[in-house]
């Protein structure tokens, strides 16, 4: 017996979307085509004004489809009744950029609106389902506090517990860590990524921050409001990096690429990618490279997602040769990500042996 096929949550066929009318029609969505199903954690990228939000407001069923076919749960929303519409948003939880709590509220009641939406729902079943969602993200000793009593990250924690709360189908994020720093940037995300697999919801994430690309299942990449294939994007924005540092300095975009590549290889080596090992991904590369903190975390995340594309398949290609100091640099860089962790896996071992071969260096 076969198995049965997974029923997709969203299913996009075709779906054309504009602004205006006439000589001032603009079409903001082209011909775009995708399906998502439960447990998958998809980010959306693209330059800004590529129809990155316009895509969000229509799968969180907030504005009409237009043209083509979008269809949630099931439920056609092309030329959809308000009545559809409103059954489908009452199944779909929403992270804000600026957190769009209420000031007046505490935490726990800010969680627990969310919950008032659904009639059948008990106030005491309201006030225990929010208090377990606040101790699910870590939150539950500050419950009676006010949001502006909570740090940025915190408020962004209670955005996720109300967003959860209600145990929908699917979460739309937009922008969650836009405000945030690195650390409580990287905390939201992998929150997010672990009760989402924990309650087998589909999230949608649209950001333009590189440092969490990794959390992603799939990228789906938008551009001029056309849907790109990720290979393609990462492409052109590395040979723009790349160029340009070439035209400076030939030697060096070179010594990046590579080294860059090499460091990625190691960390996927596993199949899985600790945050102490971007980490030192990130180090190895702000010592040796002369780039700034936000060109090195674009640079690993390309490398990083290239190699995710490739892995088992690219190996670096003919070379310069290096010098003796960029070769221990090199070596003793690799070797710091692969024991990051705290763990060598024989996987890692193996990959940096590969990659001295290809290299020409004396095996390590």
């Amino acid at each position: 017996m076969t198995a049965q096929a997974v029923e997709p949550l969203i299913s996009v066929s075709h779906l054309d979307h504009h602004y205006g009318s006439g000589k001032l029609r603009q079409q903001i969505l082209k011909d775009i085509n995708t399906e998502i199903v439960e447990g998958e954690i998809i980010i959306l990228t693209g330059p800004s004004g590529s129809g990155k939000t316009t895509l969000l407001t229509l799968l969180g069923a907030l504005r009409s489809a237009q043209r083509g076919s979008l269809k949630i749960f099931g439920e056609e929303l092309c030329g959809g009744s308000s009545r559809t519409m409103q059954k489908v948003r009452r199944q779909i939880g929403y992270i804000f950029q600026s957190h769009n709590l209420i000031d007046a509220l505490t935490v726990a009641q800010n969680v627990a609106m969310s919950l008032h939406l659904h009639r059948h729902i008990k106030r005491r079943e309201t006030r225990r389902l929010a208090d377990e969602m606040l101790d699910a993200v870590g939150l539950a000793q500050h419950k009676h506090k006010y949001p502006n009593e909570l740090s940025g990250g915190q408020q962004q924690r209670v955005g996720i517990a109300r967003a959860l709360v209600a145990r929908p189908r699917i979460v739309l994020a937009d922008e969650p860590t836009a405000s945030l720093d690195r650390h409580a940037g990287r905390e939201v995300v992998d929150l997010m990524r672990e009760l989402a697999k924990e309650q087998q919801v589909a999230v949608i994430i649209v950001t333009h921050d590189n440092r969490i690309l990794d959390v992603a299942d799939r990228i789906l990449h938008l551009e001029d409001g056309s849907m790109q294939s990720l290979s393609s994007a990462i492409a052109e924005n590395a040979s723009q990096l790349l160029t340009l540092l070439e035209r400076h300095d030939p030697d060096r975009s070179h010594f990046i690429s590579t080294f860059s590549h090499a460091l990625a290889r190691v960390a996927f080596a596993d199949r899985s990618v600790a945050q102490e090992e971007r980490q030192v991904m990130r180090q190895a590369l702000l010592s040796t490279s002369g780039l700034s903190e936000p060109e090195v975390d674009l640079v690993v995340e390309l490398a990083m997602a290239q190699v995710r594309m490739s892995h088992g398949e690219e190996r670096i290609p003919a070379i310069k040769p290096f010098s003796v100091v960029q070769r221990d640099q090199f070596v003793s860089s690799l070797f710091a990500v692969a024991n990051a962790d705290g763990t060598m896996t024989q996987e890692e071992r193996s990959e940096i042996a590969a990659i001295a071969r290809e290299l020409g260096f004396p095996q390590p």
